[in-house]
């Protein structure tokens, strides 16, 4: 969770009202971005969307509200049958900020059996301060009824960790795998492991795979979800560390019999530098083992970066660090402070947002309402990314303040603003709107 909503949220200052390189910067071209979705903060939609969306395959897109309704919401979006048409919502699921769950903010997990896998960063049985859920979502057996949630996991804040705000991931053995923000042996966070039961109806057990010690290895592992190499060996960041504080890359690896200890190893620790800080958002891989990432700060302007981490050559030999973009900021209009995993197209283009930049004093806001970017590869080898502004938020309609990844389904860009849209809404700390569901469809 970045900055701003990460202030938001523990101040819980949600209202809903009325119910290396500086590469080259392009103009966005024939693009068009349209509003698919304006959150009402109401009985029906919620507001202040901050995960990412999922894509069904079907054209069907799947995402969470983190408030509204009543404590958040799952929904899903089917696109018109017809060009021009509105997409229809429909309303999955209402968290109760109890027992069920509380403020979903990581990425979906769309399972087998049309299930839903996902976590709340709070309410377990004590209310929305409580320390999170790993939930299951199960489709009704007849079209139009309820769908089921069956709580997981619950987390007590302990040693089995608390809070995770990422989401999980699946092996194929339908074992899930995530990150907890807080708890662990250490108080800094953990990476937990669900086993599914051998039963039907019986319970799900959690293991810790590794408690963060906020030493060398880092510690609150919040700004990012999971990614899993073939081999079972789990990736991630970290948000800070004993020595420069702005966060690590580590790989953690299961033991090579089965048994024993999952073992850490920090690919990387940023220095805030030009090399960047506040890793945000999962990453994701290359052909070549490489990892992709953003951070939210760092860069030679301190405004963020994309980086690449290449893989050492040579067994044991070290993770090599690049910077593929630098964002520029203020008076550019390429954006800064980018957020979430980068997507990726067939053609090795990377697609993003940030959540500040772009048009300035946007909205009544001084600092951006964020864009909406595609960063593309150099045509030869070693030279540089270009990037290309898409679509630079308003604060009006359009929405504004961009918090989780975007996803690529063939040519079109799918996202959500944190706020803004014509929805009802208010943040204490200033600015209209509930957040919108957007696209951006390339000629």
């Amino acid at each position: 969770m970045t900055r701003q909503a990460s202030s938001l949220f523990a101040g819980k200052l949600f209202a809903c009202v009325a119910l290396f390189t500086l590469a080259s910067v392009v103009p966005a071209s024939a693009q068009t971005e349209s509003d698919i979705l304006d959150f009402q903060c109401n009985t029906t939609t919620g507001a202040y969307p901050l995960g990412a969306l999922a894509s069904g395959g079907d054209g069907t897109l799947y995402g969470t509200t983190s408030v509204g309704v009543d404590c958040g919401t799952v929904f899903k979006l089917t696109p018109p049958v017809a060009q021009g048409k509105a997409w229809k919502y429909n309303l999955l699921y209402s968290f109760t900020c109890v027992e069920d769950g509380a403020s979903p903010t990581g990425s979906l997990l769309l399972g087998k059996a049309g299930k839903i896998y996902g976590t709340t960063q709070n309410g377990s049985g004590s209310g929305y301060d409580s320390t999170g859920i790993v939930y299951e979502l199960t489709p009704p057996e007849e079209p139009g009824s309820p769908w089921t949630e069956t709580v997981l996991y619950k987390f007590s804040g302990g040693t089995d960790g608390g809070n995770p705000t990422n989401g999980v991931i699946a092996d194929s053995e339908g074992k899930l795998y995530g990150t907890t923000r807080l708890g662990g042996k250490f108080g800094y966070g953990t990476v937990f492991r669900l086993s599914p039961p051998a039963q039907v109806g019986g319970v799900w057990k959690e293991t810790v795979l590794y408690s963060f010690q906020l030493q060398q290895d880092g510690g609150y592992p919040d700004p990012t979800g999971l990614v899993m190499s073939a081999s079972g060996s789990l990736y991630g960041a970290t948000s800070a560390t004993t020595r420069y504080n702005v966060g690590t890359v580590f790989e953690l690896s299961p033991p090579s019999s089965g048994k024993g200890n999952w073992a850490l190893n920090v690919l990387y620790e940023f220095r805030g530098n030009a090399d960047g800080g506040q890793p945000s958002g999962s990453m994701v891989f290359d052909g070549t083992g490489a990892l992709y990432g953003t951070a939210l700060e760092g860069g030679s302007l301190g405004n963020g970066v994309i980086y690449k981490l290449s893989p050492p050559t040579a067994q044991g030999g070290t993770w090599t660090e690049s910077v593929l973009y630098t964002f520029q900021g203020e008076g550019v209009g390429d954006g800064y402070y980018p957020v979430g995993t980068p997507a990726f197209d067939s053609t090795g283009a990377i697609y993003g947002v940030t959540e500040s930049g772009g048009i300035e004093s946007c909205g009544g806001n001084d600092t951006g309402c964020g864009v909406a970017y595609k960063l593309s590869p150099p045509v030869s080898q070693g030279g540089e990314w270009t990037e290309q502004v898409l679509h630079a938020f308003t604060g009006g309609s359009d929405g504004n303040n961009p918090q989780a990844p975007v996803i690529v389904v063939g040519t079109t860009v799918y996202g959500t603003t944190w706020w803004g849209g014509t929805g009802p809404c208010q943040l204490n700390a200033g600015g209209n709107g509930c957040g919108t569901v957007f696209q951006i469809t390339q000629p």
